[in-house]
């Protein structure tokens, strides 16, 4: 890493303190502020320049503590483009001394969801409201008040709130004074809150709004100094009662990390509040952590079980921060996957503590693993330690390699050393770097200490170079009751086509093999491959059903090539245990990682489509719901990228989709058991999906009949978990009068719904419509800030390029009206570059013909430097396009004769 390059504040002073008042007008949409930051001066200084962004200064002056001398800044200048506040001064800061820097603004209350911003919604009379909230991760502190907006750069803070009497206040400490106070004929109060421990800038927060709260403990018993914790969970008026769930799931996580970590929560309380305009999932304020409402909102009798899992999870989420990233921080953006993908392994771990029934690791391989392995597949990804000198570059890598790679390589790392001994090196880090700042070779010091090697040189290629490896079995041989294994390593390309002189510049990974064999099924032989090409040798006794497989439990972050013998003996072997369960020999994260390799293998060319699609048969009687996940989403994939073409593919995956899941979805039916647990419910809404989607006729009308009754008003014909479907079903299976009472049925139910995830299903539903007249309406409804929120655009355009049975027509249309409307994106969405990136990958799904490509990369050219805001996404959109017309260019005739020949049959 060049540190040189980075575009830091002088260091000539430094912030030890910040006293901060805000007084924010939820009419006028400003808010009056001042600041004292107490500074150390360093070097002799005539001038301080800090961050500020957004706000008018109207006064500046600065005392030194010893001879209480002030003086008034001579020279104020707020540069736009840096974002930085310099002031000048006649007289000399000593180097040494100690000085108080006082600030006078006034600053708006944007409706951009960063810094200090108001969110906009309409209480149960109908009357429309403010709140005033914040978001300052990465770099948005600065527009809520002057700063030193880096996350190195740690200091205490106490605040004060100025609001009506009847308005709550929240902040990351509770409150320690109110004065009551009358302007203007009208009461206020001023609320002061206790002073914080030491923070980067980033994790500061507050809210000013009418709001009500659930409360209740958490009583941690580990370490022996942990003490009783307050939870709330803030809501609107009358929205309390969905807090219920995320609290007790908060004081239970909270317990868990305080033991895990083995340090105490640090702060005497914790305070949770959905937001009804929110960017991100969550924000981790340390003491107050901000959510989108559908994050942290569920109804135990009309919430989905789908929506159950996203809020503990994210709820777990957000607290493994307070430690892994509040207490201990990193000191520059390029680590930020030590704090997205740590908190993403450890909320797995206590969701997974909390919920063992969910089976939520397994759920990780094909979620997060797969989302990782796609990304990290193209050119245009980025090492998981990667260079930020900029700090309003950093939100472009808020991304599937900050997070998801990184939980995966950590959760290969926590295999490979162990729990114990992974869970010790967490603790000497945390405990090591308590209230300051740390880099990547901190955690890997710490983990070398625990388990005795060299994690810092294992780790190395994984957290440095983009991209992972594909272990192929380029030879292999059996002698005298063993088996040994030729193995080559090197990048995988998901385009496949890598050069001689990229394949040269990439070093080795250290790679765990974890060979499972029929002798040993359930241990894993391991073996450490660290060269380009290496032997190994495993016992392998004679058997009359022999197999051998790599990457048990899908613990590594790679892909497996096999020569077509052995992978049909590992199909045979998935196929005996599907048929008889006492013969199982390969688990489900195993059986997911071979569907997941070889569709992959087959996009990149290193395999054939059609193999891959011969592997599927032998899943013909698979029930594990995420295997079925898997098959479900793969044929999904392909149908998209075939979605263009002429032949009879489409045809025959619906026999293939069909065949696997019409079966299953008989055997479950449509009625809901208080007694299902959380995986029969998603098996049962999932194999009901896959039915209706690919045209099982029985199924789509029985799922219309009860999405009638269910409009009518009987709330039991249709479950929470099925809804979503339902909706979807009658708008992609029906057109004219029916199919357009169904969509104001359905836009109505997202008007009026007050549980939060069914609200936004039925809005995402809406793009599902197949009828000419209702896609442009859903076209024009994402444009209309009057009815859907800023942040919501993507759920209301989703189905039009990914669900929606007429994509030969809403693909392009979609694109069309990006570009038409991209003037009006570009100004909503200035400071939000997750939610333009969104709508750029949204608005090209699947255009993968030579024409499209060209019109797009004809319109990224144009516009230039415009689109530096999503550079990343666009540089991925655009490979991942020509990564599909290659594909298809490659593939189509040995699919379509397959298709052929499997429709025969």
């Amino acid at each position: 890493m060049d540190k040189s390059k980075r575009e830091l504040l002088p260091t000539n002073v430094r912030p030890t303190h910040y006293n901060i008042f805000l007084f924010p007008d939820l009419e006028k949409f400003t808010f009056e502020g001042n600041v004292d930051i107490d500074l150390n001066v360093n070097e002799d200084s005539t001038v301080i320049t800090t961050n500020a962004y957004d706000m008018t200064i109207h006064s500046a002056s600065i005392t030194d503590v010893a001879s209480t001398e002030k003086q008034d800044a001579t020279d104020i200048k707020l540069d736009a483009t840096a974002q930085t506040l310099q002031l000048t001064f006649a007289n000399t800061l000593k180097k040494g001394s100690k000085a108080k820097l006082s600030i006078k603004f006034t600053g708006n209350l944007n409706n951009e969801m960063d810094g200090f911003y108001r969110s906009e919604y309409t209480d149960s009379n109908g009357q429309k409201k403010y709140m005033a909230v914040t978001q300052f991760e990465s770099v948005y502190a600065r527009r809520s008040f002057p700063c030193w907006d880096e996350p190195a750069i740690k200091a205490t803070f106490d605040i004060k709130l100025r609001a009506e009497v009847e308005k709550t206040t929240l902040s990351n400490m509770p409150i320690i004074k109110e004065e009551k106070l009358t302007i203007d004929g009208k009461e206020y109060k001023d609320v002061t809150f206790d002073t914080t421990p030491i923070m980067s800038t980033y994790l500061v927060a507050y809210i000013v709004g009418e709001l009500e709260y659930v409360e209740t403990m958490s009583n941690p018993t580990s370490p022996a100094e942990a003490k009783p914790i307050k939870v709330r969970v803030y809501t609107l008026k009358g929205e309390s009662s969905q807090g219920k769930y995320s609290a007790e799931v908060t004081a239970r996580v909270l317990e868990y990390f305080s033991e895990y970590f083995n340090i105490p929560y640090p702060l005497p309380k914790m305070d949770l509040v959905a937001i009804p305009d929110f960017e991100a999932g969550a924000m981790e304020n340390w003491g107050l952590v901000t959510f989108r409402t559908v994050a942290l909102l569920f109804d135990e009798t009309k919430s989905s079980a789908a929506s159950k899992e996203r809020v503990c999870t994210t709820v777990a989420h957000e607290l493994a921060h307070q430690w892994f990233g509040n207490l201990v921080t990193i000191g520059w953006w390029s680590d930020l996957w030590l704090n997205e993908g740590f908190a993403t392994f450890v909320g797995t771990l206590a969701t997974d503590h909390l919920n063992p029934e969910w089976k939520i690791f397994t759920s990780f391989v094909v979620d997060d693993l797969q989302s990782a392995l796609n990304l990290d597949g193209l050119r245009s990804s980025h090492p998981v330690q990667v260079e930020v000198n900029k700090a309003t570059e950093v939100d472009q890598i808020f991304d599937q390699i900050s997070y998801e790679k990184g939980a995966t390589i950590i959760r290969m790392l926590n295999a490979c050393l162990g729990e114990q001994k992974f869970m010790d090196g967490i603790r000497i880090y945390l405990k090591r770097h308590m209230y300051s700042n740390t880099e990547t070779s901190d955690l890997w010091k710490a983990l070398s200490e625990s388990s005795g090697i060299d994690v810092e040189t294992l780790m190395g290629s994984w957290i440095k170079d983009v991209g992972y490896p594909v272990v192929t079995i380029e030879n292999y041989k059996e002698n005298n009751n063993e088996f040994t294994l030729s193995l080559s390593q090197k990048r995988f390309l998901s385009s496949g086509d890598m050069t001689p002189e990229e394949e040269a510049k990439y070093a080795t990974w250290w790679i765990p093999l974890g060979i499972t064999t029929h002798a040993s099924p359930n241990k894993p032989i391991e073996s450490i491959f660290t060269e380009k090409k290496q032997e190994i040798t495993v016992p392998y006794p004679e058997s009359s059903n022999k197999f051998i497989k790599l990457n048990f439990n899908e613990t590594g972050m790679y892909r497996v090539k096999y020569p077509e013998e052995i992978l049909k003996s590992i199909g045979e072997m998935i196929k005996a245990g599907l048929e008889d369960k006492s013969k199982e020999v390969i688990g489900v994260s195993d059986r997911i990682g071979i569907i997941a390799d070889i569709f992959a293998l087959a996009r990149n060319g290193t395999e054939h489509v059609d193999n891959a699609l011969e592997l599927l048969q032998y899943f013909e009687k698979e029930t594990d719901y995420n295997v079925l996940s898997q098959i479900f989403a793969k044929v999904n994939d392909l149908k998209s990228v075939w979605y263009n073409q002429n032949g009879k593919l489409l045809e025959a995956l619906k026999k293939l989709v069909l065949k696997i899941f019409s079966p299953l979805a008989e055997k479950y039916g449509f009625e809901y058991s208080p007694n299902d647990n959380y995986i029969e419910v998603m098996t049962r809404t999932l194999v009901l999906k896959a039915a209706s989607v690919y045209g099982d006729q029985k199924i789509i009308d029985e799922i219309i009949r009860r999405l009638e009754l269910y409009i009518k008003g009987d709330n039991k014909a249709l479950n929470p978990n099925l809804r979503k479907l339902a909706y979807t079903i009658a708008l992609s299976n029906t057109t004219g009068e029916r199919a357009e009472k169904f969509y104001n049925d359905i836009f109505h139910i997202y008007q009026s719904s007050d549980v939060p995830d069914q609200s936004l299903i039925a809005l995402q539903s809406l793009g599902s419509a197949k009828d000419t007249k209702l896609i442009k309406r859903t076209f024009d409804l994402a444009l209309n800030t009057e009815l859907i929120r800023l942040q919501d655009i993507m759920y209301c355009i989703i189905s039009l390029t990914v669900e929606n049975p007429n994509v030969k027509e809403t693909r392009p249309a979609a694109w069309k009206w990006m570009v038409e409307n991209w003037p009006i994106f570009e100004e909503r969405y200035k400071t939000s570059g997750s939610i333009l990136g969104h709508i750029s990958r949204l608005c090209t799904n699947g255009l993968n013909d030579t024409e499209h490509i060209k019109e797009i990369e004809a319109w990224v050219a144009e516009k230039g430097s415009k689109l530096d805001i999503i550079r990343r996404p666009i540089n991925q959109i655009i490979e991942r396009l020509k990564g599909q017309n290659a594909w298809i260019k490659r593939d189509n005739a040995r699919v379509q004769a397959w298709a052929e020949n499997y429709l025969a049959n």
